[in-house]
């Protein structure tokens, strides 16, 4: 499992043909545990435990679910994460399908931080003949947290069926503020009775930087995951690769490996239906600002001090891969001076500040990086 929370956090493709394999209606629950290493884009490699609950609930035209995940960093903090939606197949005539859907989101950050979207859409599904081969327009819209405008994701995609494959292929064009970007995605999945394989590649030829104005460079990616069952209600996963990331969603993109055990209430069989390949909430994207207050750092491995001077400021906070992301205040030792002290290895890491509660930016004195939409962190070299 990934080491971050559910996104929409949905198979939609039991929604796609629930009208037209006319299944008992069904519920299922399972729980998953698992171990990941990760690296988000922009910051250092770290190792987390997950804790995945989820259940899902099926019909011919009603299918509902919730998904959550509470990850534990190797530094003892937690995320809790999670998200629900429903979709309803709500009219049909011969070859086509109308589907209407929404989902919701949110994370929160050991209490502190949190972020959140809610969306609805629909969908116009057409199918082949004997239902083996088919098609979908659809258009997502609704609210993304803080982010000024409604996000809109205008989305095509085809579909086939063979036994016991499926493939997919699909475009997305998606308007944020302005943020804009194009993605472009193949998957396929075989299910046997011994094994369940998904894999997904992926490009984002064409993305719009929200701070200068300028298209940034193409990205590709690619996942893929294993399922080995070891009974009716117990199964053995692995899965890594590289997901970009998704500013609707409030998440950074990352590359990850890992491996967990799902277990799971048992049913008669899963649906055939074809692929649709999911995503999940992630780490909340860092705003930028320009003129930051400088960091300085101090001291010895065992206890650094992170200094800044500024004047009139009523707050400074920093947050980094050292706070496992997590915001923490200087405090106000001279009418100039703002200090903290923190135990940092040496090495490099990546911070952020803020201060007055405003946007968090990239301290001054270090070196920028920026992700593909923007964000910008300080590379803090600590000797």
């Amino acid at each position: 499992m990934r080491p971050r929370g559910w996104r929409d956090g949905l198979a939609l493709a039991a929604w796609l043909l629930g009208a037209a394999f006319p299944l008992i209606a069904q519920t299922e629950g399972s729980l998953g545990v698992g171990a990941s290493v990760v690296r988000y884009d922009g910051f250092l490699t770290s190792s987390a435990f997950v804790f995945a609950p989820a259940v899902r609930f099926d019909s011919p035209r009603l299918s509902l679910a919730g998904l959550g995940s509470w990850t534990v960093f190797e530094t003892g903090h937690g995320v809790i994460q999670g998200s629900a939606a429903g979709s309803w197949l709500a009219g049909s005539s011969g070859s086509w399908r109308l589907e209407l859907s929404g989902s919701a989101g949110a994370s929160q950050y050991a209490g502190r931080s949190s972020a959140a979207h809610v969306l609805g859409g629909a969908r116009l599904h057409v199918f082949g003949a004997g239902i083996t081969r088919g098609g979908w327009i659809g258009v997502n819209t609704g609210a993304s947290g803080e982010t000024s405008g409604a996000p809109v994701e205008v989305t095509m995609a085809g579909w086939a069926m063979r036994k016991r494959l499926a493939l997919l292929g699909s475009a997305t064009r998606t308007w944020l503020g302005r943020v804009g970007y194009v993605d472009l995605v193949g998957a396929m999945r075989w299910s046997g009775p011994h094994l369940e394989l998904q894999v997904s590649v992926g490009a984002r030829p064409w993305a719009r930087d929200p701070v200068d104005e300028r298209d940034v460079v193409a990205i590709a990616y690619g996942e893929i995951s294993a399922a080995v069952p070891v009974n009716r209600w117990m199964a053995l996963s692995l899965a890594g690769g590289r997901y970009p990331s998704d500013p609707v969603r409030h998440s950074l993109g990352a590359a990850y490996l890992s491996a967990g055990l799902r277990v799971r209430t048992a049913r008669a069989a899963p649906p055939s239906v074809p692929l649709q390949t999911t995503g999940v909430l992630r780490g909340r994207p860092l705003p930028t600002e320009k003129d930051a207050p400088p960091l300085e750092v101090t001291g010895a491995e065992e206890r650094r001090i992170l200094r800044v001077r500024a004047r009139d400021l009523a707050s400074v906070e920093v947050m980094g891969d050292f706070t496992d992301w997590l915001p923490v205040k200087l405090a106000r030792v001279a009418p100039d001076r703002w200090e903290i002290a923190l135990v940092i290895p040496a090495g490099v890491h990546r911070v952020t500040i803020r201060h007055d509660g405003g946007p968090w930016s990239a301290p001054g004195g270090t070196r920028l990086e920026r992700t593909e939409f923007g964000e910008e962190v300080g590379i803090l070299v600590v000797p």
